[in-house]
C-alpha cells in the first residue's frame, strides 16, 4: 500500500456515492472521534456506498479493469493453475469478479484518502465464511465500549447494517493487512475490517475498527523516554 502525500477528507476526495444513513453516520462519527475505554481508545470507520460508480471513479475503474484483462490474457495458457483464475474473490476472467475487486479498492481509497490501494490483488482479500462468527468476535472485543459508554454500540452497529444491507444476503470479505505499512494496522494493537457486499442491492458497507493503547501513544511522544528507547510493558511490537 502506498502512502499519498497530504490528506483530504474521504467523502470529498473521491466523490464516491456515499449513502446517508442516520444510525450508521452516528456510529461512524463516534469511531472517527474515538471512544475512550480506559487505557485504550477504539477508532474506526463504518460507511455504506452505492456500487454505481461516480464519474470521478470511472477512469480509475476502467484502468484497473483493463489491467486485469491483460493479466488474465497473459495467463490463458496456465489458467488452471494460476492464482488469478481461482482467487478468493472468484475468477478474474469474470467481469463480475473484476468489478468486485475494483469496488473494494475504490472503497479503501475513499475511506483512507491518504493511502493508495490501486495495486492490490485479489489475493490481498479473503472471503469470510460466517456472519455469526464475525459478529461474535466483534461483540466480544468491543464489549468494553458498551461497558464504558452504555451506548449499545454493537447492537446499533448490527441493527443499522442489517436494516440497510440485509446482512444475511451479503458476501463478506476482509482485506489482509500489511503489518509494516498500512492504514489499518500501523500503531494498532488490534484491528479488523469487513466488506459487506449485497449484489442485489448494489451496495457495499465497509466496517473497520481498531484499538490503540493510550499509554503507548504517550510513551512514543515522551521526550523523557529512557535512552534505550524502551517503554516496557507499553511496547506491543506493532511498529
Amino acid at each position: 500500500t502506498n502512502k499519498r502525500e497530504g490528506h483530504v477528507y474521504a467523502h470529498i476526495a473521491a466523490n464516491m456515492k456515499y449513502l446517508e444513513c442516520a444510525q450508521i453516520t452516528e456510529l461512524d462519527v463516534a469511531l472517527q472521534t474515538g471512544i475512550d475505554i480506559g487505557d485504550s481508545c477504539v477508532q474506526g470507520r463504518v460507511e455504506i456506498y452505492s456500487c454505481k460508480l461516480a464519474p470521478s471513479e470511472k477512469k480509475l475503474a476502467n484502468s484497473l479493469d483493463t489491467t486485469w484483462k491483460d493479466i488474465t490474457s497473459d495467463l490463458d495458457g496456465v489458467a488452471s493453475i494460476s492464482p488469478a483464475s481461482a482467487s478468493p474473490l472468484g475468477s478474474v476472467n469474470d467481469s463480475s469478479t473484476r468489478k468486485l475487486l475494483i469496488n473494494l479498492i475504490l472503497t479503501l481509497n475513499n475511506t483512507f484518502a491518504d493511502y493508495d490501494f490501486r495495486d492490490l490483488k485479489p489475493e490481498d482479500f479473503v472471503r469470510e465464511a460466517s456472519l455469526e462468527m464475525i459478529m461474535t468476535s466483534v461483540n466480544n472485543r468491543l464489549s468494553r465500549v458498551d461497558d464504558a459508554t452504555s451506548s449499545d454500540f454493537c447492537t446499533k452497529l448490527w441493527t443499522g447494517l442489517t436494516s440497510e444491507m440485509a446482512l444475511r444476503e451479503c458476501d463478506i470479505y476482509s482485506y489482509i493487512q500489511d503489518m509494516d505499512d498500512d492504514a489499518l494496522s500501523v500503531g494498532k494493537i488490534w484491528s479488523v475490517n469487513y466488506f459487506f457486499y449485497n449484489k442485489q442491492l448494489k451496495k457495499l458497507a465497509f466496517f473497520a475498527c481498531w484499538i490503540k493503547s493510550k499509554f503507548r501513544s504517550r510513551g512514543l511522544d515522551d521526550e523523557d523516554m529512557d535512552s534505550d528507547g524502551s517503554d516496557g510493558e507499553m511496547d506491543f511490537g506493532m511498529d
